[in-house]
């Protein structure tokens, strides 16, 4: 199967190596951002498209998170999102999941990441 290559935006900001997700994704063949505030994604939203997001909101409150996944809807729209787990296996359950297209548990390794991108997104935009 041949891999799609996706430009990617990653909001985390709680990344301990935000270059080490770059890598990651350019050794599968993506493109990819790293952003670690939701103020400087939204103003790359209004300028560059992506296929994918993927966003960690660590230490938000449910309300809040839910409308920043609102708000990068609205200003990337035709983008799948991918909602964070960081916190392991508790966090899996955090309301705000629920507005994503797919979810990814850290950390993250190259099939996990494949995984989500081939497998969970697969009809996404269909």
């Amino acid at each position: 199967m041949q891999i799609q290559r996706k430009t990617i935006l990653v909001i985390h900001p709680s990344a301990k190596d935000p270059a080490e997700i770059r890598r990651l994704l350019a050794n599968l063949g993506h493109t990819a951002v790293t952003v670690a505030q939701e103020k400087a994604a939204l103003n790359l939203l209004g300028t560059v498209r992506f296929d994918v997001i993927f966003t960690g909101l660590s230490g938000s409150d449910d309300g809040a998170a839910r409308h920043f996944i609102r708000q990068l809807r609205s200003v990337a729209p035709g983008s799948a999102l991918v909602g964070i787990n960081a916190g392991g296996a508790g966090a899996a359950n955090e309301p705000w999941h629920a507005e994503c297209d797919a979810t990814i548990a850290e950390p993250w390794s190259p099939s996990r990441v494949q995984w989500v991108l081939d497998f969970d997104l697969r009809y996404f935009g269909s």
